[in-house]
């Protein structure tokens, strides 16, 4: 995932960003000089210490949420901070291999019963909402693929599969789109997904398109609306649980946050959208705040990692919350979770 460049941070700034994030996270609430002298043994003064919070609430990684109170990290303190931790092995977490043994490990063979016994437990382990997401049972491969102009803001996405399927659906642009428009994008499709799994689409970028063709400048909400096209052909299987859990923490305290949290959970398409990022990497994916490809997540952080790697066909399982997570304990809960059920995929068949 792509960030912009960071401003450059002499190492003790880089210190104390990371001791706020994680006074921060214990406290949730603002954070000053004196806590930091006081709990992380700076040898430097008060006073320089607020020069350098001031610096980095300049550089955008800090914030003051009332003129007399501490600082609170920004997304982007909060990106340091994970881009930072993760840099070294995540610490071993015996209580939740141990949650796993005995909750989740003798419902091996039954898919279901394993799927939420997983998603349960994840959410006691981190205190967290959670999601397990199964891999897609779709093998259907696109044999066509194409849009059709119906008027300015609708468009008619036409494809069969190499199964006999022929799907149509309308498509809605929240902005006007040229015949020109249209007829790129077709060819692009065409050109990328013919012969691949329908599965795949979900995860078509403005860039994939433009590759594969002349440039192509379309709106994210078509995107949007053809990742979401092909969901209902996915046929997967989402557990969530413990969404209870979010009223917990002060950043959802505002109802606007709540609700789009909320809404985003009830729409298992929207959390499949949200989860995408982390289905093709290689390991525990952090993704927090605006990074978020669905717009009730912009104020969250989210946790995942896939199981049962098959590209954009994995599974996923992942923890969600405020962007003041303990990020640490939850990568590696999240972590030592999928690679559990990971091994069971193998010896169980989740696509029958």
């Amino acid at each position: 995932m792509h960030h912009s460049p960071a401003p450059p941070l002499t190492e003790r700034q880089v210190q104390v960003l990371l001791a706020v994030v994680e006074q921060h996270v214990a406290s949730k609430q603002p954070v000053g000089s004196k806590q930091l002298r006081q709990r992380y043994g700076f040898s430097v003064s008060s006073a320089t210490l607020r020069n350098e919070m001031a610096f980095l609430e300049e550089a955008g990684y800090l914030y003051h949420p009332h003129t007399s109170a501490g600082r609170v990290p920004t997304a982007e303190g909060f990106r340091l901070y994970v881009n930072r931790v993760r840099e070294q092995p995540l610490p071993e977490h015996r209580e939740a291999s141990r949650v796993y043994e005995s909750e989740c490990r003798r419902l091996e063979g039954r898919p279901r019963a394993l799927m939420r016994a997983t998603s349960r437990s994840l959410c006691a382990l981190t205190g967290y909402p959670s999601i397990v997401m199964t891999p897609s049972r779709s093998k259907d491969r696109f044999k066509t693929i194409a849009v059709y102009p119906v008027s300015t803001h609708n468009l008619r996405l036409s494809y069969e599969t190499d199964t006999g399927k022929r799907i149509e659906k309308l498509l809605r642009s929240p902005e006007p789109l040229r015949a020109d428009q249209i007829a790129l994008l077709s060819r692009a499709l065409a050109k990328i997904y013919t012969g691949k799994i329908v599965g795949e689409l979900s995860a078509v970028t403005g860039t994939d398109l433009a590759a594969a063709v002349a440039d192509i400048d379309l709106p994210e909400g078509l995107l949007f609306e053809l990742r979401r096209a092909v969901e209902s052909e996915e046929e997967r299987d989402i557990y969530v649980d413990g969404t209870s859990y979010i009223l917990d923490e002060p950043q959802f305290q505002e109802v606007a946050s709540l609700r789009a949290f909320i809404e985003t959970l009830d729409q298992h398409w929207l959390l499949r959208e949200t989860l995408l990022p982390a289905a093709d990497a290689e390991r525990v994916t952090v993704i927090i705040g605006g990074e978020n490809r669905v717009h009730g997540m912009a104020q969250c952080s989210v946790v995942a990692q896939a199981y049962a790697r098959t590209g954009t066909c994995a599974g996923s399982v992942a923890v969600l919350g405020p962007m003041c997570m303990e990020y640490v304990n939850a990568m590696a809960i999240v972590s030592l979770i999928a690679n559990r059920l990971g091994e069971a995929v193998t010896k169980e068949d989740l696509y029958t």
